[in-house]
């Protein structure tokens, strides 16, 4: 008979893995808007998660097209010239090279979270978005996300993209966010090992 897994009630692992004592508390002055593909949703090695619990001025939406996501565009237009997406295309400019004068305008950033692929599929679908300012990374940092595998050699969790983001954008310390990433994989890993 299939036993269902005890959730830890504060952040939503399984008790065998549950990130709590590991959690740290990131405060952004700019609001982070993650745009979560419906796949990613119940992906247990999902990086998101750990945004929502640690990074409180943090928003979640999850979808796909223009209809998913009426109500943040609502929500964004009187703030249109002060949101910028994280995402590299023919039209964004490495954030290594955006002032703090031009920094200082921007109160909201937006990721994309899903593959590669189905990120390009948001983009295309979302007009809306290819006509906010863009930013991407000059020299992407590497990628210790070691439980899920990526096509892109450059390609980087959600949230390790967000801590970079951060301490490009406000001088924000990376290390809280990214060791609890790495604790979170760490447990998911060994439950893997003790569970095959």
């Amino acid at each position: 008979m299939f036993m269902k897994r005890t959730m830890c009630l504060n952040c939503h692992y399984p008790q065998s893995v549950c990130i709590c004592d590991a959690l740290c508390t990131v405060t952004s002055t700019q609001k982070v808007i993650i745009l979560q593909h419906p796949s990613e949703v119940k992906h247990a090695k999902s990086s998101v998660k750990l945004i929502r619990l640690c990074v409180p001025n943090s928003e979640i939406w999850i979808g796909e097209t223009p209809g998913d996501f009426a109500q943040l565009i609502i929500n964004l237009k009187t703030q249109r010239n002060q949101v910028c997406v994280m995402y590299p295309n023919q039209n964004s400019v490495p954030l290594e090279s955006i002032n703090e004068k031009q920094n200082s305008n921007i109160t909201s950033i937006i990721l994309l979270d899903a593959t590669w692929r189905k990120a390009y599929k948001i983009w295309q679908l979302n007009p809306w978005l290819q006509h906010l300012p863009s930013w991407h990374f000059a020299i992407p940092p590497q990628s210790e996300y070691k439980i899920r595998k990526t096509s892109v050699s450059s390609g980087l969790s959600t949230l390790e993209a967000l801590a970079h983001t951060l301490y490009l954008t406000q001088g924000l310390d990376k290390a809280p966010l990214l060791t609890t990433f790495t604790r979170m994989q760490q447990r998911v890993f060994a439950q893997h090992l003790s569970n095959p």
